[in-house]
């Protein structure tokens, strides 16, 4: 029988030894969730770059098949025919806004790195899009179209 006063229970030593085996074995998964959660954000930001990729392909494709079909070769008359303005100190692409004040919804995509615009063979009225975007969590992106310039897709 035990005494009256005495009470059943875990000593301090007890308790020290199980928090530090708790310790010993949490470290490890630690550092993997730690992993895990950077893979994840690359993940995302390659997604997100590949969205912004393909919304910004798509209407740049949907300007140049709504445009007047006059072929010109520079690729500066292209963006400017176009209504597009390349913002290299901001790395955006604008539409129908100049680089020094836009507006925030003239955006149609950041993280540019090259924009390119080209006419693979004078005789037809088509315009090659090349975009390239980066972004230092998931790469780089590049994204080619080409598309029949005056007529909607």
């Amino acid at each position: 029988m035990n005494a009256p006063g005495a009470q059943g229970g875990y000593t301090l030593v007890e308790l020290l030894l199980a928090l530090a085996i708790a310790a010993i074995i949490l470290l490890p998964l630690t550092d993997m969730l730690r992993t895990s959660a950077d893979s994840a954000r690359m993940v995302r930001s390659r997604l997100d770059l590949n969205a912004d990729a393909s919304f910004a392909i798509e209407r740049i494709a949907a300007l140049a098949a709504s445009a007047t079909p006059g072929v010109t070769p520079a690729q500066q008359d292209w963006l400017k025919q176009l209504g597009l303005a390349d913002c290299r100190g901001t790395r955006e692409l604008l539409e129908a806004a100049g680089c020094t004040q836009p507006e925030r919804s003239a955006v149609i995509v950041s993280n540019l790195d090259r924009i390119e615009l080209a006419v693979p063979d004078p005789g037809t009225a088509t315009l090659r899009i090349a975009l390239t975007l980066s972004h230092p969590d998931a790469g780089e992106v590049r994204r080619v179209r080409t598309v029949r310039v005056g007529t909607y897709p």
